[in-house]
């Protein structure tokens, strides 16, 4: 057929869409190859595309690891059409978009959004990174540098480790082992002059690949030198794209507010123009004495392209059914006999085990997989469940289960379980469980199958479960599709672009959805043959954890290993691209043996299926006040404030009855408005932070959670969310999901969270070893960016004295100390609920769960003996809230310190600048000029990021983390009233520049870039001011999106606006605020915008900059400045912190000034209040009387 632009394409099937779905698809294929997918939502002010090449590590060459990670690298490097390498990135960055890309083993998928009415341009210079790749000299000399410092980055990552570690354990000549990211070793495609310092990791064998390649091109002439090299892999580079990202190799997704015919016309002459380049290209570029040499290169690289490639199976499940089993995991690699036991060492505190089978692949069948159901009943967390067992023991924190490798020749199904300090004792009894359970759906898959034959009925119970439990998954899973809004078109289009490459246009939104399965559909003969897999025999275990390693080292000592039958050395090994070391051992025979035998009849009913689960919706009805015309999605309706229809001494209730998503879902968030939760009275009826309180509640919290994990999991399956958190404001509990039985989970936490029934000593144990294993690994885990923020946010916002004295307090901790500090929380007399429920949900049922919650709570507050112990005059006085310190204007504070990671090579600097003058709050609660000022801080953010990135990770190479952004934090100096902060941050991560130099590039780049902003186009700033208002303003496309957002506002503001005697009323709330700054954004000038600019960056007497280095291995830390605002250690960080006061709201009281002192002088108690929120356990801010001058040693 022909398209609308002429060209004839072939029109495929649409996809299967979802009842909630209200966006339109077409299906095409187009005359050259390239399948594609037009996607029209008419709710998006955004345009989206993403394009997925069937061909990722697994097809990299031997000699050449990461060379599908490297060229998509090179692919965002320009075009010939498109010849700048930022281009692509300005363009995008000046009209709201972003874009994106990632390598797996069997993809590489790259993806982008922008404002719509940019979408077509932005469309055409992203289509010509597969139609005309530069892959410059220069630009790929470069690149291999990022490509090298993302590695370095993933080195610090446990999970990067211990990935690693498995694909050492795999056959060598499997495509699964292959390293996929790359390093500068393995792609020498910089020159000597190109290279960052070398690292002092030593690891021989990286030093392979270059070996090896060096060994290829010397067959061509005999020589070779590293100009060689690098042009060597240029050549390749150029090879793998010619050979693997041909159009009918290529999947195009397109989405956005356009018709499907602009759609088709924005794709089809675009895509159309990629050709299947089978011949060689020429290049002029080469010396006439270099070309035959050249050209031997070439066809050596298509050589190893070729066979590189030769056993990477299909990605369509159509083409994959004949695809033969070819497991990466067999007993023959170990010693030729499983199981055998994989010890590695984490960076991390954490212990983890982890089970691991092979089993038959089931990728062709994404809807009735085998996998599918065993990874529900593996990883069930209810009652009768192996979670359930191991967490009454108190052995366990989590437990998950499903394929770890799901590909069309092997699938390695794993359960990973990670377990107290109790339970890493008796871990091979946990082992012993899991195989137990597997034993026991053997059974019932066995007696179900005879049933099926025409067994005894009535004897078969347990068996007819199975079915139950498939239909049970089934309903679950067709709802979820059903019920299930569009969300973000970014995401939309790279999820899709990879599944109509494995599924077809079809399926691409459905599989795995189960939808046209039944009850009668349960694939029985597969799931035995699947669960008759989990035995010791098919299983390799890795256990992963400090003590786990101590062990080894113990029965190991260096030098000495032991050898098995075949010559396997069991002992100490080294992964080859990382460097880790692990141990592989044989396990005892008594212990298989314990394994093999199982469990006896009495244990046996320790463990069953799980019951029916209570928690699926009884109806999926939309509320009855629902308008008929709100019974349709209508995402681009403006969202309206929620109404506040209670407000008594015991709290305020907000509703709000959904008119936008249509969808039988509703959101519960009910903050316990607390002092106690951070702070404890001091003998002068003040309060104060309190590191102890806070990290009690921390544990109140992870008791809570571990309590009801069993009791709420089928909630969780049946669409229910929940989580209860801790803040500065109190305890917040969540609950979201399908909308008619969210109340009732929502009401029952309550209740739970108010009794101390749950804070048992199993629960508490769990939570401390949690607590203290996090704290006592933060260092060592972290990488240096995170750790740098850390040091940050330790000055400016935090109010404890750091993760040191948090674990010494956390280490002493008891369960009495709990259970006291429980009661305490009741017993505070200022206690209040603030609840909004919104979504499918009427006034008349809001109203009835807020009176059924006050009256827990009102209950609970009654019965706490200790309420009386707190006095007060009786005055809602304070409420309390985060802290932010005011840095000194005109002073540079410098941070310096080392990270305490034994793996870290990188250092990092984050340099913030922080805003001396008072943030937007709202339009009722600030000034004018606060209002253009925070746009001109939030502008002036977007315009400098892509620059920043361009210049310091594109042209510098200075690491692969460059990144800037805007923040907007406040503080409850004097609460009621609070004050915005706006600050504006850059960091980088470098293992080539010390951190000191990265800070002054930094520094260089900020102050050279005022002269560009002082003469950019008007129009060039006029469209950045235009898209970052769009960004704010674009369409809420979630009802959790829209509930949190607007629970944050009443969180913050509804004391500050409904305090008594206030003439301000809940519509001051600033609910309208994305509107309020998109509308002074457009207002902006030059002139504003550099006064801002020079106040906040350049000028140093009035700005306020704090810079954070962190030294890694590369260039650890060495002599630091004697000045007093050069900070290098833990004693001096915090000596400057008690000099340091809190901001304070100056325009409040110039606006509302009258009124609120008024009030703040008839209540005694308001003028001590924000004392408590500024406390750091130094010194308490006290409001002497209302025109006295307010200070805070903080």
């Amino acid at each position: 057929m022909m398209a609308a632009n002429g060209t004839a394409v072939d029109y495929l099937p649409p996809p299967v869409q979802g009842n909630a779905d209200y966006r339109k698809y077409r299906a095409l294929r187009l005359q050259n190859g390239v399948t594609a997918l037009l996607t029209q939502d008419s709710q998006s002010k955004h345009f989206a595309a993403a394009v997925t090449v069937d061909a990722g590590a697994s097809s990299d060459p031997r000699a050449l690891p990461g060379l599908a990670h490297f060229t998509e690298h090179m692919c965002f490097l320009g075009s010939k059409r498109y010849p700048e390498e930022n281009e692509y990135k300005h363009f995008l960055a000046q009209h709201g978009g972003k874009s994106n890309a990632s390598t797996s083993m069997s993809h590489t998928t790259y993806q982008f959004d922008v404002l719509a009415e940019f979408g077509e341009h932005a469309l055409d210079i992203f289509s010509n990174f597969f139609v005309s790749p530069l892959f410059s000299r220069s630009g790929t000399g470069r690149e291999v540098q990022a490509v090298d410092s993302e590695n370095s980055k993933n080195l610090v990552s446990d999970g990067r480790r211990r990935l690693q570690v498995l694909k050492a354990l795999a056959d060598k000549d499997h495509h699964y082992s292959k390293f996929s990211t790359g390093n500068r070793i393995t792609l020498p495609a910089a020159l000597p002059d190109d290279n960052e310092k070398n690292s002092d990791v030593k690891n021989n064998n990286t030093e392979l690949g270059n070996n090896e390649l060096r060994d290829l091109i010397s067959k061509i002439d005999g020589d070779w030198d590293e100009q060689d090299m690098a042009e060597f892999v240029r050549i390749a580079l150029l090879a793998f794209h010619r050979h693997h990202y041909r159009p009918d190799n290529m999947t195009v997704v397109v989405v956005g507010p356009q018709s499907l015919d602009e759609l088709e016309q924005f794709v089809v002459p675009r895509f159309g123009m990629i050709k299947d380049r089978f011949v060689n290209d020429e290049d002029d570029n080469i010396a006439p004495d270099k070309k035959e040499k050249w050209r031997q290169m070439q066809s050596l690289a298509a050589e190893m392209i070729v066979k590189g490639a030769k056993d990477v199976p299909p990605v369509s499940i159509e083409e994959a059914r004949d695809v033969q089993h070819r497991s990466a995991f067999k007993p023959e690699l170990q010693g030729g006999k499983w199981p055998v036991l994989v010890t590695t060492k984490p960076i991390a505190n954490v212990r983890k085990l982890v089970l691991l089978f092979p089993i038959p692949p089931s990728y062709s069948e994404p809807d009735r997989s085998p996998s599918h159901i065993m990874s529900h009943l593996f990883g069930h967390e209810g009652q009768g469940s192996p979670f359930a067992l191991y967490q009454n023991l108190g052995w366990i924190t989590s437990l998950s289960s499903g394929p770890r490798i799901s590909a069309p020749d092997q699938n390695l199904f794993q359960v990973t379980i990670s377990l107290t300090e109790e339970g890493e004792k008796y871990w091979k009894h946990v082992v012993k469980w899991i195989f137990a359970y597997a034993k026991m759906l053997c059974t019932a898959a066995e007696e179900t199958l005879k049933l099926n034959g025409g067994g005894d009925n009535d004897t078969c119970k347990s068996e007819r479960d199975l079915y139950r439990i498939w239909a049970e998954v089934g309903q679950l899973d067709r709802m979820r599709f059903h019920q299930t809004s569009p969300g973000a078109v970014y995401s939309f289009a790279q999820s899709v672009s990879q599944s109509i490459s494995k599924y077809g246009t079809t399926n691409c939104l459905s599989a795995g959805s189960l939808l046209n399965e039944t009850r009668d559909s349960l694939p029985l003969a597969e799931l035995l043959e699947f669960c008759q897999k989990i035995v010791p025999n098919n299983c390799f275990i890795e256990r992963c954890s400090q003590g786990a390693w101590d062990e080894m080292e113990a029965l190991y000592p260096e030098e000495a290993v032991t050898n098995s039958t075949n010559g396997f050395a069991f002992g100490k090994q080294t992964e080859q691209w990382y460097g880790v070391e692990y141990f592989v051992s044989p396990l005892l025979d008594s212990d298989v043996k314990l394994w093999e035998t199982g469990i006896g009849a009495e244990e046996m009913r320790s463990i069953h299926l799980p019951e029916p689960n209570r928690y699926i919706p009884r109806n999926l009805d939309l509320c009855e006040e629902l308008p008929e015309e709100a019974r349709v999605p209508r995402i681009d309706l403006p969202v309206t404030p929620p109404k506040l229809i209670v407000n008594n001494s015991t709290g305020r209730l907000w509703h709000k009855l959904d008119e936008r998503y249509a969808l039988p879902k509703a959101y519960i968030t009910v903050l316990i408005r607390t002092r106690a939760a951070d702070n404890k009275p001091t003998d002068s009826d003040e309060w104060e932070y309190d590191t102890k309180t806070s990290m009690q509640s921390e544990f109140l919290k992870n008791i809570f959670a571990d309590s009801l994990a069993i009791d709420t999991y089928d909630a969780y399956l049946a669409g229910l969310g929940w989580s209860l958190s801790k803040t500065t404001a109190g305890f917040t509990l969540t609950c979201h999901g399908y909308s008619d039985r969210l109340s009732d989970l929502a009401l029952k936490l309550l209740k739970e969270f108010a009794s101390p029934s749950f804070m048992e000593s199993r629960h508490f144990a769990t939570a401390k070893d949690k607590t203290v294993r996090g704290l006592s690994s933060f260092f060592e885990s972290k990488r240096a960016d995170s750790l740098a923020i850390y040091y940050r946010n330790l000055l400016i916002n935090y109010r404890g004295e750091g993760v040191e004295a948090s674990l010494e307090i956390a280490r002493d901790i008891t369960l009495k100390d709990v259970e006291k500090h429980h009661a305490s929380i009741w017993a505070d007399n200022e206690l209040s609920l603030e609840v909004l429920y919104t979504g499918n949900v009427s006034e008349k049922q809001a109203r009835s769960f807020f009176s059924d919650a006050t009256d827990v709570i009102e209950r609970t507050c009654s019965l706490v003996a200790q309420r009386e112990a707190i006095k007060s005059d009786g005055e809602k006085s304070w409420v309390p809230g985060p802290l932010e310190r005011r840095l000194p204007a005109g002073e540079d504070i410098e941070l310096h310190f080392e990270s305490k990671n034994p793996k870290e090579e990188n250092g990092a600097v984050v340099v913030t600048y922080q805003s001396q003058a008072e943030g937007f709050k709202g339009k009722s609660l600030s000034s004018q000029e606060a209002l253009e000022r925070s746009a001109c801080v939030r502008l002036i953010s977007k315009i400098v990021r892509e620059p920043c990135f361009n210049e310091l990770r594109t042209k510098q190479q200075l690491g692969y983390i460059v990144s800037s952004f805007y923040d907007m934090g406040y503080s409850t100096n004097a609460t009621p009233l609070t004050t915005s902060i706006d600050s504006f941050t850059i960091y980088v991560l470098s293992r080539k520049v010390a951190p000191k130099d990265v800070a002054a590039r930094i520094d260089d780049f900020l102050l050279n870039f005022r002269s560009k902003l002082e003469d950019m186009p008007s129009s060039e700033i006029d469209d950045y001011a235009e898209s970052l208002a769009k960004e704010l303003t674009k369409p809420i496309r979630k009802l959790g999106t829209e509930a949190n957002n607007q629970f944050g506002k009443i969180k913050r503001f509804a004391p500050e606006t409904l305090y008594a005697d206030n003439e301000t009323s809940f519509e001051d709330i600033p609910f309208d605020n994305a509107e309020v700054v998109a509308a002074a954004l457009r207002k902006l000038d030059r002139k504003k915008i550099l006064d801002v600019y020079d106040s906040l960056i350049v000028k140093k007497e009035s700005r306020s900059r704090i810079l954070t280095h962190v030294y890694g291995r590369t260039f650890p830390l060495q002599e630091v400045s004697t000045r007093a605002s050069s900070l290098s250690s833990m004693d001096d960080l915090l000596s400057k912190r008690k000099s340091l006061i809190a901001f304070e709201p100056h325009s409040n009281y110039e606006r509302n000034g009258g009124r609120i002192l008024s009030f703040m002088g008839r209540h005694r108690t308001l003028q001590y209040a924000a004392a408590a929120a500024t406390v750091v356990g130094v010194g308490v801010m006290l409001f002497k009387g209302r025109n006295e001058k307010k200070q805070a040693k903080v």
